[in-house]
């Protein structure tokens, strides 16, 4: 595949550009563990039927949990879930990810951040790898909405809402 150098120094600095929502894809692996991380790589496909997708580097230690146990949550960050984004961002951070008091079991034992503005379960109907990563492809099985301020990230920051400044 043809990659120009100029493409490969501009293309992470380019998509730090695009403001975007953040989620934590969570997914519990056969012991009942829950593993999880951040990602802005998590949006919506089709309202018929409720679905969601979310791309996960393959070396990332969630992808395995996702691709053997075939279930996947999504929780969209609220403001109010600031101090988690670090532990979620950092893979020396792991054993911080799961306070009890911040998640929750579904019925089907899938990981929910608690109050988050959206949790979708997911059951994977396909999968596609591209590149260094999987798009995982997941109908939705279940969710919880609430209301509140989302966690939207642009270039390595926060941005806050006027009414927070």
């Amino acid at each position: 595949m043809f990659h120009s150098q100029a493409t490969l120094e501009t293309f992470r600095p380019s998509l730090r550009r695009v403001a975007a929502s953040v989620f934590i894809v969570a997914a519990t692996d056969e012991e009942g563990r829950f593993h999880g991380m951040a990602v802005t790589s998590a949006s919506s496909l089709s309202m018929e039927p409720p679905s969601m997708m979310v791309a996960v580097n393959r070396s990332a230690s969630i992808h395995p949990v996702i691709a053997r146990t075939g279930r996947f949550s999504l929780s969209l960050m609220a403001a109010r879930h600031e101090p988690l984004l670090t532990a979620f961002s950092r893979s020396d951070m792991r054993d911080r990810r799961f306070a009890a008091e911040d998640w929750k079991a579904a019925a089907c034992g899938l990981p929910m951040l608690k109050e988050a503005l959206a949790c979708h379960l997911c059951t994977v109907v396909a999968a596609h790898d591209f590149g260094s990563h999987s798009v995982f492809f997941g109908r939705v099985d279940a969710l919880e909405v609430t209301g509140g301020d989302p966690i939207v990230w642009q270039d390595g920051v926060i941005l806050r809402p006027a009414s927070q400044v």
